[in-house]
């Protein structure tokens, strides 16, 4: 996983600020180029057309243009390379995509509110990003403040990790010269002794732990707190354990409970 280029999406609320400043304190520690995108939708009526008028959606464009431009401006006086900021309107995650292929963006960087289905925006379209989004997807909690990643942790039960995802952490770890605990989880206490799994723990460049807990997302966070990780990664669509019940999926809860930055990454 090298990461050259980020995309961070803003809902411009009250917490843009942080989410900015998180995302570019971490461009510059990888030195990557950065833009910023802030998508806004008015749904459309039966007959399929939007009744807001479209001079009233191009003063706001002008308007969360400005504010972007004041907040991106307000990190350094002078960012080099310049940060690049779009508003467009559309759907989240197809907008999202279509950056991402534009830019060949290598990091999606979004806020977490937490709180639920309730939450606008980037709280429980965090979800729709993590699962949909063509790259990585890094979840930041309300009031993260940047440091470099030194303990981080992988969560897997081995079923369908690619190659693609044992050179993404190495990559990663490389990048932040990190310690990592490949977290081997189960809601059985009988470990994966398959040579499929053997072979990717001796490819991964970190300890191994295993984790049997009929309530998987408590021993993970037990599990980071005990280790003082500071990021942990997901690969939301592995298994059964990560796509069971939407409401009650692996990532959902960790999404919305955890105060760790939360990495997920792409089959």
């Amino acid at each position: 996983m090298n990461i050259r280029n980020i995309l961070i999406l803003t809902d411009l609320s009250e917490t843009a600020a942080d989410l900015l400043r998180y995302g570019w304190q971490l461009a510059q520690a990888l030195s990557a180029k950065v833009w910023v995108q802030h998508v806004y939708y008015f749904p459309p009526d039966l007959a399929g057309d939007v009744l807001v008028p479209v001079d009233a959606m191009e003063r706001y464009e002008a308007q969360a243009y400005l504010k972007l431009k004041k907040l991106t401006e307000s990190l350094t006086s002078a960012p080099e390379p310049p940060i690049q900021c779009t508003v467009v309107r559309g759907d989240l995650v197809v907008q999202a995509n279509r950056a991402i292929h534009q830019h060949r963006i290598d990091l999606l960087v979004v806020g977490n509110r937490g709180g639920g289905l309730s939450t606008n925006v980037l709280g429980s379209h965090t979800l729709k990003l993590i699962y949909h989004a063509d790259c990585p997807v890094l979840s930041v909690p309300q009031q993260a403040t940047f440091q470099p990643f030194r303990q981080i942790a992988f969560a897997t039960d081995w079923h369908r990790t690619t190659e693609k995802n044992i050179s993404q952490l190495r990559n990663l770890v490389k990048q932040f010269n990190a310690h990592l605990d490949v977290i081997h989880v189960s809601t059985s206490e009988k470990a994966d002794e398959s040579d499929e799994a053997t072979s990717q723990v001796n490819q991964v460049p970190g300890t191994l732990h295993y984790l049997w807990s009929e309530r998987i997302e408590e021993g993970l966070q037990e599990h980071i707190e005990q280790n003082r990780n500071d990021l942990v990664v997901l690969i939301p669509h592995q298994h059964s354990f990560f796509d069971r019940l939407f409401q009650k999926s692996i990532t959902r809860q960790m999404v919305y409970h955890s105060q760790v930055p939360l990495l997920t990454l792409r089959e």
